[in-house]
């Protein structure tokens, strides 16, 4: 995936092409002609795109999910120069190891194909060249763009992947996504507004790498019941729970870092925290 740096700069650098003259405005006829020309010997048809760019779809998937905000792509492509039809750049599909972005971020290569693709489709996308030169790419080459497999995961589905790989039994499901699962029973109530519960957690991605917690040390985290100082859906994993109660609290980024994220967390990801209730106060 070595040139998906690089063609970020590459499309950023075309789309300031509108505001020059000359010869990038010849190269891009001459780049669009090429284009052109390479589909009708395919007997395709192409769709244009925003960017210059035309794609035309190999392999349709009628009733399959368009991507939305959010949701998890996996990818796997090749690129390659069109005139010299040397390969670039690759995903290796012998060990499913899929390029994999958030639709609404990363790199504008796919962003603006699958926004038309459905999941299940495959596809030829070719790109105008730029007046910079690449690796086996000269300035002003266009590129093609094979589109080979293409998954489309919502938070919703990511979340239920988890579950099920992981073997939990859901305890309970909230409307607003929030899966709370009970490992080992507390005793006594449901601490009242005000209290302050002490816990040990274990933050984790639902690829299952921690990112966060204090399991392994001899402090713990306190939480007042009611209060506003964690994201909604840790706090209401808590709210849930009593002294001694030891569980696993799944939500979608709504309930977490948002859109946005933080220093550590990308936006629209889906958390999984293991939470020990080990103080009521």
């Amino acid at each position: 995936m070595k040139v998906l740096g690089f063609l970020f700069i590459a499309l950023f650098t075309f789309s300031c092409l509108s505001d020059i003259v000359l010869e990038d405005d010849l190269k891009a006829k001459e780049n669009q002609t090429q284009i052109l020309a390479y589909f009708a010997g395919q007997n395709q048809t192409p769709a244009a795109l925003s960017d210059g760019g035309y794609y035309f779809v190999t392999k349709s998937n009628p009733t399959g999910e368009l991507a939305s905000k959010g949701d998890s792509l996996y990818v796997h492509y090749e690129f390659s120069n069109l005139v010299t039809g040397k390969v670039l750049d690759s995903t290796n599909r012998a060990t499913n190891s899929p390029y994999f972005l958030r639709y609404g971020n990363g790199n504008p290569v796919f962003v603006s194909l699958l926004t038309a693709l459905k999941e299940g489709e495959e596809a030829t996308l070719v790109i105008p060249g730029t007046a910079q030169a690449f690796p086996d790419l000269p300035a002003y080459t266009p590129m093609k763009v094979k589109i080979k497999s293409y998954v489309v995961r919502t938070q919703d589905d990511l979340i239920r992947d988890y579950i099920t790989r992981n073997g939990f039994t859901v305890t309970d499901t909230q409307t607003d996504g929030l899966r709370y699962i009970r490992l080992q029973a507390g005793t006594g109530d449901i601490p009242a507004q005000g209290k302050v519960v002490k816990i040990k957690y274990t933050g984790r991605f639902l690829s299952s790498k921690a990112f966060d917690g204090n399991m392994a040390r001899t402090d713990s985290l306190s939480v007042t019941i009611g209060g506003t100082q964690t994201v909604p859906g840790f706090q209401m994993g808590i709210e849930k729970m009593r002294l001694g109660e030891k569980a696993v609290i799944v939500f979608p980024s709504a309930l977490g870092y948002g859109a946005n994220g933080n220093s550590s967390i990308p936006g629209y990801t889906p958390l999984s925290f293991e939470i020990y209730v080990a103080k009521i106060e």
